[in-house]
């Protein structure tokens, strides 16, 4: 799972190192007039605003103009650039637990910006960029981490070498134990004579049989009792003809016992991917009744799906038995026909998986999200535009309502899409029939006593009206709908 603001498509170095993205692009919360502005970072050049009408709004660039300034275009203005070097200073940098086999990650967490997981090479790549920008320290913690997680991926293969050549030495020490009692038999005959009628057994069938008892015993271990056992740690004083049958004849009796496969180190889920949400204010609200009246809410910074979640990414926790299978469909469709309950379902799946705390994000926030920092009826303006949503009667006025694959139409402001039609979404909340007497803290509205819950976006059989980013609807959150999704967010 990638936790990110943007990532453009880009090829690997010729040198397998791959290099900084051409651009990256960061909300990031002005500290003088409060805006969360789209602020642009490469390697090549200075951070500058992204949108050119961000720069031509700024209050200190505006200043800057009336001085006779010209020199701005692609600058960023003093306040926002250091509240970018601040929240730098204050980032965070770890390493992520490893899940089926998969190698750790860095996450980079800079407050109120972006949260990001890399590989190791990503990490030095983000690491030459911030470099370029004067961020030494984080492009240093950046460069120690990602050499961290190389080493910690090498820790199991450097054990599974060991005894891999544990297993080796085993193989060729068993065939001089299982040829030595056949060359003394041959070379001295009388003396294995006398020694089975004065002493009974010929004395190769004790050691042999203690190998077999105690094969037993190191295939019931478990696995770490076996990569603990070093050659270099093997007491000196025991007879390698008592140590190496024990492997030999493990390795022998697999077959019969049917072990499963070990995991494949290479095997990923699909996660769904998450975008970091600045926080800020909002007005929440519309014109129609249960839409009334438009209050102030505050939002905290959480981090929110980038697109609805999808069918490949449910399949996952059916898989894992965790989900019920109830839907059908490409892979990069939302999931459709969940109820409420399922989606709860997954959501603790999901949050057992990764080790995060994931929910449904709460009505203000999904409210706040799809606005994307505007006060019009949809992120892109109050009409109804073509090519911007799907939903019934958007697009082609004479063509039957389909579902789409995620991420199919534009993203909003904050990089989030489908955040207005293509299928209703879930949020935490109870529904109540307006605002009145609603939080204004962002926080989830429950009625303990109602199963009907607050369902937001419209879907693709609905029109123009249900995508509005103040839209509102309900469902019982125990029935399955076939329009019906989720998409998944995380208190930071």
């Amino acid at each position: 799972m990638r936790i990110d603001t943007l990532e453009p498509p880009r090829a690997p170095a010729r040198d397998g190192h791959e290099r900084p993205p051409a651009t990256m692009t960061y909300p990031v919360p002005c500290g003088r007039c409060g805006r969360v502005v789209q602020v642009a970072l490469s390697a090549l050049r200075a951070p500058g605003f992204h949108d050119l009408s961000a720069q031509i709004s700024c209050p200190d660039i505006q200043e800057r103009r009336t001085k006779s300034d010209r020199g701005l275009l692609l600058m960023m203005c003093g306040p926002l650039q250091q509240s970018l070097a601040e929240r730098c200073d204050r980032a965070e940098v770890e390493l992520t637990a490893p899940s089926r086999g998969e190698a750790r990650r860095v996450v980079c967490s800079i407050p109120g910006v972006s949260v990001a997981h890399y590989t190791p090479n990503e990490a030095r790549s983000q690491a030459d960029m911030w470099q370029a920008h004067g961020q030494a320290r984080l492009a240093a913690r950046l460069r120690e981490a990602a050499a961290s997680a190389e080493r910690r991926s090498l820790i199991p293969i450097a054990v599974a070498a060991g005894v891999g050549a544990l297993l080796l030495a085993a193989v060729g020490g068993s065939f001089m134990l299982l040829r030595e009692p056949v060359a003394s038999t041959a070379t001295l005959p009388q003396t294995a004579e006398k020694s089975v009628s004065s002493s009974g057994p010929p004395r190769v069938a004790p050691p042999l049989r203690a190998a077999m008892e105690q094969a037993v015993s190191v295939a019931a271990a478990p696995p770490p009792a076996v990569s603990r056992e070093a050659p270099s740690d093997a007491p000196t004083d025991n007879p390698p003809a008592t140590q190496i049958p024990d492997v030999t004849l493990v390795a022998e009796a697999a077959p019969a016992q049917a072990s499963p496969p070990a995991p494949d180190p290479e095997a990923k889920i699909r996660l769904p991917d998450v975008v970091m949400i600045p926080g800020g204010s909002f007005a929440m609200g519309g014109t129609e009744s249960s839409e009334q009246p438009v209050h102030r809410v505050t939002i905290k910074p959480f981090a929110l799906g980038k697109y609805p979640v999808t069918i490949g990414e449910w399949k996952e926790c059916v898989a894992d038995k965790a989900c019920a299978d109830v839907t059908s469909g490409p892979d990069d469709n939302p999931v459709t026909n969940v109820s409420y309950e399922d989606a709860g379902a997954y959501l603790a799946w999901l949050s057992r998986t990764v080790g995060k705390p994931f929910r449904l994000p709460t009505e203000a926030e999904w409210e706040y999200a799809a606005r994307g920092g505007t006060t019009t009826k949809f992120w892109w303006g109050d009409q109804m535009r073509p090519g911007t949503a799907n939903c019934s009667g958007c697009n082609d006025a004479g063509a039957a309502p389909q579902l789409m694959k995620v991420g199919y139409f534009q993203a909003n402001p904050f990089g989030l899409f489908d955040m207005g039609g293509s299928v209703d979404q879930w949020v935490a909340d109870s529904w109540h029939k307006n605002y009145q007497g609603a939080p204004s803290d962002g926080s989830a509205w429950m009625e303990e006593q109602s199963y009907v819950r607050v369902i937001r976006s419209g879907s693709w059989k609905k029109d123009a009206s249900y995508a509005r980013s103040g839209s509102r609807d309900r469902y019982d959150g125990r029935i399955r709908y076939p329009t019906h999704g989720f998409r998944v967010a995380l208190s930071l």
